[in-house]
Parts: C-alpha cells; structure tokens; sequence
C-alpha cells in the first residue's frame, strides 16, 4: 500500500504547532544548554530604536513571555546613512566579539534584524574576510544584503550592479566604492545554500506584501496559526469570501465598520469610523466621525521637539513612491500623493514651492523629505488633521496649512519619541488584559 502523502501546507502547520507548544513551554522558566539560543541579538537603527527595543525585551521578562537564561542584546547601528542588514550584520558580530571574545563563536546565536525597512540576511561565509579587510568606518552607504553580497558570488558575477543606484534612498558618495570593494573581496568565494526541512520563504517587506499575508493569503495564516483578530477588542467584523481584515492589540468601538484587506494595529477607534479596503492604521487614536479611503496607510508618531511631547500623523496612498525624487522644483509635478500631483497638493494645501518645503538633503526632492505633514499638541488631533488634508486632495477643496508646523517623515522619525509611543501601547494592553479578565 503506498503511503499518504501530507500537504507541504499541513506539515508545515504540524512543525509550527509543534515549535509554538515547545516555545510556550519555555516562556518564563530557565532552559537548559541546546533548549533555545544562547545569544538573541537585535539590531536598531537609533539610540531612540535602541531605547524602546530593550524596554520591550524588559516587559516581556516582567511578564514571563520569554525564556530565561538567554543572553537578550540590542545592537545600535552606527549614527548616520543607513548601512542595511549588511553592514548591521557585520556590526553586531563585532560587538558580539567584543563582549565575548572567542567564546562568542562557540554559542547559538538568533540574529534579528529590526533596524531597517527591509529584513534580509547576508552570506556568512563572507563575513570573516570583510571584517579583516573593510574597515566599519567606510560603511556609509547602505549595504544590501541580496544585492552587494550575493551579487558577488558565483562564476557569472559581473561589477556593473555596482553602479546601480536607482533602489537607494539616499546616494552617497561612497556607495560605489565601496560596493566595488566588497565584489572584489567576495569574487570567487563559494555559495553554499543550506536546504531547510519543512519551510518556507516568506517576503514581507512592503504594505502590498503586509496586508496580502494578513489579510488574504491563507497559507502562512494556517501555517503560522495566525489569528485574524489578534488580542484586540472588536466588534463583529464580516469576513470576505476572498480575504479579511486584521487587528492586532486595537480598540474598536462597537460603531466600526473595517473593510476586508486592511490591518489595525495598535490603535484606538471610536463610533462612526468607516475603514476602507487595503488600509494599514498604525499607532493611531481616531475619536471623529471619519471616513478612510481606501489603499490608505496612516501611522502615527509621538515627538520629542524642544523638550515638549507633540504628535504627527502621516498619510499617504499605497502606490505613492517615497524613494522616487526629482532634482529640482520644477520637477516637483513628476510626484504624486495619493494618486495627484503633487504640485496640485500643494496649491490645495495654500502652500509654496521652496526648498524651505523639504528637509534634508537640497539637491534632490521626495514625498519622503516633503514637510507636509502637522505638528498637533494631542494623538486624536494629529490624525483628525492629517485626514482632514488627505480628504482636501480627494475632494479638490482647499485646506490652508500655512498656520501648522510641518514635518517631513524623515523629520518625524528624527523626532520620534518612542518611550510615549510604547506607553501608548502598553495602555492598549492593560485595557483588553482587563477586559478580557
């Protein structure tokens, strides 16, 4: 008789189901040698990065949701450009060097990147030679790990990717230099991959890929035994054929409607709020009557500015690109918010076309360095505000934000006060811990 073959899709769900009840078993309680990792690593991209990662380790100690014993480090990426999970890798191999001399090679270590915008890994066997011929110190581009490690292996590898600048968010002048130095001490090393038993790859990297895996792809939701209303109050949300929403620790009045497709996340919804379809909300406080279009992504940020605690809300349509920039002012209608010209954004918005409008660099020009966004003295009004100018673009209906003071999302993220955002959180959970108590 032939065996019964398992769906990939069942086995994986076994395996997982088995790795959670072994990991629920270990939260709280010392493990032995070979139980868990020795080393859990996390790198940030900030101090202020920094600051909230190693408060959160803390609470999940306090409240015995991790394993004990285990050595928990956050490591800081150097101040500047950013260097990718690339140069954060060799970074935190070196500070785990530091701390443990040549023991540090001998422990299990679990590497998790969390300091950037995209989660990827390098080629360890590379490591050993770039850190012995790259100093630290030159690693002032952003160094990719798919694209400036693996590009350089194999008997095909060619220099000319190392000229290619159109992904990066800010060029720098080193960038080509150094990734040249890189495909020449890498050239020739052998690429060896590693065939994992019952696994697979999943890329979540971008809004598109966020909300598919949450809210419509049932493969990693029953794989993973992901919940679609994870530790949350809600309201009876109808569920689509196709695919569904998503609310992760949020408060959602009873008056809510949310669309299938889009992600709640850590955020608080009073009476009278629509949602609509593909929308990512994300740290937000709305207590107005609100309609939310669709494909909307709304995040908001507390700020730390002169010593005084502010909040900014951003919002931009999901097809908006924040990496695409033009060199001069005149080139500013080549962008688009949301589906519009930019440059009819800001006549709608009462404001001028300077270079006083952006931060940062001067001789290129993005939504992502566009100060656009309001400063408010309170969370609700942040979000109410920034809708209110999102809804002006909709409606093509003027919205004076000459009197706010505004922001560019990388301003916000300079500002960013992440202990007041984590207290928001943590005010979150208390809630639903009590009622659901």
């Amino acid at each position: 008789m032939a065996a019964v073959r398992v769906p990939p899709s069942v086995s994986l769900q076994e395996a997982t189901q088995r790795k959670l009840k072994k990991f629920s078993e270990l939260r709280g309680k010392p493990v032995a040698p070979g139980e868990f990792w020795d080393i859990v690593a996390i790198t940030a991209a900030d101090e202020k990065q920094e600051i909230a990662y190693r408060q959160q380790l803390s609470e999940k100690l306090k409240r015995n949701e991790l394993p004990l014993g285990v050595q928990y480090h956050v490591f800081v990426d150097p101040a500047g450009a950013k260097i990718g999970n690339g140069g954060s890798t060799l970074c935190a191999l070196q500070s785990l060097e530091k701390l443990y001399r040549d023991k540090w090679s001998s422990f299990t270590i679990l590497l998790i990147h969390s300091g950037g915008y995209s989660q990827r890994l390098p080629n360890a066997s590379a490591l050993g030679k770039i850190f012995t011929a790259l100093p630290l110190g030159t690693l002032t581009c952003e160094i990719d790990a798919y694209g400036d490690f693996l590009q350089a292996l194999g008997p095909e590898a060619s220099v000319d990717y190392t000229r290619d600048t159109s992904n990066v968010t800010q060029e720098e002048s080193a960038l080509v230099d150094v990734r040249q130095k890189i495909f020449h001490l890498l050239q020739g090393t052998p690429l060896n991959v590693v065939v994992l038993n019952n696994s697979k790859f999943y890329h979540i990297g971008t809004t598109e890929e966020y909300l598919f895996h949450f809210t419509s792809d049932s493969s990693l939701k029953s794989e993973l035994g992901l919940q679609s209303i994870a530790f949350s109050i809600t309201p009876d949300i109808p569920k689509g054929s196709a695919k569904t929403s998503c609310v992760i620790q949020s408060i959602l009045d009873s008056g809510i409607s949310v669309a299938p497709g889009s992600v709640i996340e850590y955020s608080r919804l009073e009476p009278d709020v629509c949602i609509g379809e593909n929308c990512i909300i994300s740290n937000s406080y709305i207590v107005t009557k609100a309609v939310l279009p669709a494909n909307l992504f709304l995040s908001s940020l507390s700020l730390k500015i002169k010593g005084s605690l502010k909040y900014s809300t951003m919002a931009f349509g999901m097809q908006d690109d924040l990496k695409k920039n033009v060199k001069t002012l005149l080139d500013i209608k080549l962008l688009q918010f949301f589906g519009v010209c930019f440059l009819s954004c800001l006549d709608i918005w009462n404001l001028k076309v300077t270079e006083e409008l952006f931060s940062g660099n001067k001789a290129c020009f993005s939504l992502w360095t566009a100060r656009i966004f309001p400063v408010c003295s309170s969370l609700s009004e942040s979000v109410t505000t920034s809708l209110k100018m999102l809804n002006a673009v909709k409606n093509n209906s003027p919205f004076n934000m000459n009197s706010f003071q505004l922001l560019s999302i990388e301003e916000m993220l300079v500002y960013k006060d992440v202990e007041d955002m984590i207290a928001y959180r943590e005010k979150i959970f208390l809630e639903i811990s009590l009622n659901k108590k």
